[in-house]
């Protein structure tokens, strides 16, 4: 394995583990917290949020982080957890700036500030469905070829 290579799966182990451990207790908190879920998924429709996405990004959260953590159908993790963070930024925490009185004459700065840690955590989630889990990872474990195996076509001579 190249050098560059060593790199690439290091940091895209770095960059799941660390967010799955960024999410595991949001999730538990949604989940487990006092009023559980439901009362997390019942503050979501005066954002115009169906509770039932509630529910989803709750666990979400949870099971994704952990399958993160893990190396585990990565993508589609990663794209669960990118839609929650989309949502947070976009439909949750971006029109609260522009209703804050306190946010000041530049509601731009005021905006990017609010928005910066999820779309921050967008952004990784972005980079982990292009990647995928990487080399240390359950999903190359599961999903890799043989070693040295090429596809074979019916009929070649």
């Amino acid at each position: 394995m190249s050098s560059n290579q060593w790199r690439t799966d290091t940091a895209i182990l770095a960059l799941r583990v660390v967010s799955g451990l960024i999410f595991i207790p949001h999730g538990v908190t949604k989940v487990f917290g006092s009023g559980g879920v439901a009362k997390f998924a019942s503050g979501l429709p005066s954002y115009g949020i169906p509770t039932a996405l509630g529910y989803v990004a709750a666990y979400s959260e949870l099971i994704g982080g952990i399958l993160l953590v893990i190396g585990l159908l990565t993508r589609i993790d990663a794209l669960f957890l990118a839609g929650t963070m989309f949502v947070a930024a976009f439909v949750v925490q971006l029109p609260d700036v522009f209703h804050d009185p306190d946010a000041g004459a530049n509601k731009v700065f005021a905006a990017i500030r609010a928005m910066e840690t999820p779309l921050s955590i967008l952004a990784a989630m972005l980079a982990l469905i292009l990647m995928g889990g990487g080399r240390y990872s359950i999903d190359a474990l599961i999903f890799r070829r043989g070693a040295g195996s090429q596809p074979t076509r019916e009929g070649a001579d």
